[in-house]
């Protein structure tokens, strides 16, 4: 999907919120909105999925505020709150089924999007809300068949409960190969190879970096040998809105998108409601 206005304004969004988690005084706010404003107007007529345009707010984000990884302690911080919601569930009686729902589950912890969600909030009902599209009893099919599966990952945070979905996928059927996929570089407070090995997502699955400097698995930005393994997995599943935004279009039908709507962009390009679980195959 292409960018629209909304992502957009979106972007100049997401650098206020950049500027508040820096406590930034008025001036250097200014330099910050000013340099998202330079990137709106080079993308107003651009036709690009709408990570592509973060992959450029970020860097130069970044390099104005001397820190590469701008949400790296508010990363931690969603770690260490994913880590809390997991002890609370009785992940040893947990089905499959509840495993891709605690996953998505996760899919709440999003720093770019307008809306904002609660982590506890969530999986105080997440166990009995029905996916608003659902292609799960198909995901369920191929998962049994396929001799590799991979989860492109999302967020940090997330990424603990992608973890508990593998071990799941991993307990039912011990013999597939799986994997990981994670971005190149930090964006915003997407999972990188860092924070996969901190959480032993190794242990279960082989951990990929996609060499994507996008929120998003953006194609043209992907390492060849990413994409070598990529192309030869039976079964994906997309996680989160970035992923969606990239992917929606592409005529694969080996991916599965998992996530939670918290843009009316995404609403309505994938026809649900803000706020609704999407479980939905490409085609």
């Amino acid at each position: 999907m292409n960018l629209e206005r909304e992502c957009l304004e979106c972007l100049l969004n997401q650098a206020g919120k950049v500027a508040k988690n820096f406590n930034l005084e008025e001036d250097r706010t200014k330099r910050v909105l000013d340099i998202a404003s330079s990137i709106v107007d080079k993308y107003s007529r651009a036709k690009v999925p709408p990570p592509v345009s973060a992959s450029e707010l970020y860097p130069k984000l970044g390099y104005f505020l001397g820190k590469r990884d701008l949400y790296e302690d508010i990363k931690e911080e969603s770690t260490k709150k994913a880590l809390e919601v997991l002890d609370s569930l009785d992940i040893e009686n947990m089905s499959l089924k509840e495993a891709i729902k605690t996953s998505v589950g996760g899919n709440v912890i999003d720093l770019a999007t307008p809306s904002e969600f609660d982590l506890i909030e969530e999986f105080k009902n997440i166990f009995h809300t029905s996916f608003a599209i659902s292609d799960e009893e198909e995901f369920l099919k191929e998962l049994e068949s396929a001799k590799s599966f991979l989860i492109v990952g999302d967020n940090v945070g997330e990424h603990i409960f992608d973890k508990l979905l593998l071990e799941k996928i991993k307990e039912i059927y011990p013999n597939k190969s799986l994997y990981y996929a994670v971005r190149g570089v930090p964006v915003i407070n997407d999972v990188t190879i860092k924070e996969a090995k901190e959480a032993k997502i190794d242990e279960v699955a082989t951990i990929l970096d996609s060499g994507v400097d996008t929120p998003g698995l953006e194609y043209s930005r992907a390492s060849k040998e990413f994409l070598k393994i990529y192309n030869s997995i039976d079964l994906i599943l997309a996680k989160g809105m970035g992923n969606y935004e990239c992917l929606e279009g592409v005529k694969d039908r080996r991916i599965f998108h998992l996530f939670k709507v918290k843009c009316e962009v995404v609403a309505r390009s994938v026809g649900a409601e803000l706020g609704s679980l999407i479980f939905k195959r490409n085609y």
